[in-house]
């Protein structure tokens, strides 16, 4: 499970340095030749900065004599470091509060910080691809945006989340996450509406015998919060198709969450998105791809017409 495996098992450990006193020539050029997006910069060989692609992106906008700087006037610090016990779940959060894509790994066996290792996003999708999409990754997304949605009520335990570059629009890279926690009550109405009674969902001792050795959710209830998520995007969602993969069971209980992110334009307002959801620990239960046509919302909703009889 991702609880358990560390940054020392997937970490790169040939990482490429460069001193504090080294032009920022010197560290672009070694980007190229060693086919990196990063050197750590060390002193004593304990990282004390490090300067990535975006750092010089960053930089080229700002300044006109980048390459005759050194790298300690242009590198990141303070630097934000792990150590290799640290597990991969762990660090994503690390990664997602710190908002940025390098992690160096220093040893945590002396006070000399000495350097060991490097973690990025890239090897981190090998093992939680629901994390790096194709068409991003682990940096922020785009702004949080509150738009009008079609959603009858919304209750205080249920999260919500839309980030895109437009209020009124659906595009590519736009990403909708919903989440909530699915109760004992939530698998007990979901059996009774849909006629899914079996006991693994909702007989505690004949479930504590099977392979799971628990009461599971529905995997089709785990599927349903993605709908959830897509009914938040701008305009009225409809659902085309839905390719899922069952990856992991779900507890009841479980804080669960649904990640929808726009990744092609299909034209006739048609879209593909790629959908994930994952449990409280980040672990991802469910993978796959939706289609999904998006109209426009009718000119005047539900709650208009309440709010104008209501006035």
């Amino acid at each position: 499970m991702h609880d358990s495996l560390t940054v020392a098992e997937i970490m790169v450990t040939d990482v490429v340095t460069a001193s504090p006193d080294a032009s920022a020539t010197d560290a672009a050029t070694l980007m190229r030749d060693e086919h990196v997006s990063s050197v750590v910069v060390v002193r004593d060989d304990a990282p004390v900065g490090i300067v990535t692609e975006g750092d010089f992106a960053t930089q080229l906008c700002e300044r006109t004599d980048l390459g005759s700087l050194e790298l300690a006037d242009v590198m990141s610090t303070p630097l934000e470091t792990i150590p290799p016990g640290t597990t991969i779940v762990d660090a994503v959060s690390v990664l997602r509060a710190e908002d940025v894509e390098h992690l160096p790994v220093v040893s945590d066996d002396d006070e000399s910080s000495t350097l060991v290792g490097i973690l990025t996003t890239t090897e981190l999708s090998y093992y939680v691809p629901h994390l790096a999409h194709r068409t991003g990754g682990l940096k922020s997304r785009p702004p949080r945006r509150q738009v009008r949605t079609d959603t009858q009520y919304e209750r205080d335990d249920w999260t919500f989340e839309y980030r895109g570059e437009d209020e009124s629009t659906v595009s590519v890279g736009d990403v909708a996450q919903f989440s909530k926690t699915l109760s004992d009550g939530d698998v007990e109405s979901f059996a009774e509406i849909t006629g899914d009674t079996n006991r693994v969902h909702l007989d505690e001792a004949y479930a504590a015998e099977t392979r799971f050795g628990r009461r599971i959710v529905h995997g089709i209830l785990a599927n349903g919060l993605i709908s959830a998520a897509l009914a938040r995007l701008p305009g009225l969602t409809i659902y085309l198709s839905q390719e899922s993969t069952f990856l992991a069971p779900l507890s009841l209980g479980d804080h669960v969450t649904a990640v929808c992110e726009v990744v092609d334009d299909l034209g006739g307002s048609k879209y593909r998105i790629e959908t994930t959801v994952t449990d409280g620990d980040g672990t991802a239960v469910l993978e796959g791809d939706a289609v999904v046509l998006i109209d426009d919302l009718p000119p005047e909703t539900a709650l208009d017409s309440e709010t104008a009889t209501a006035d």
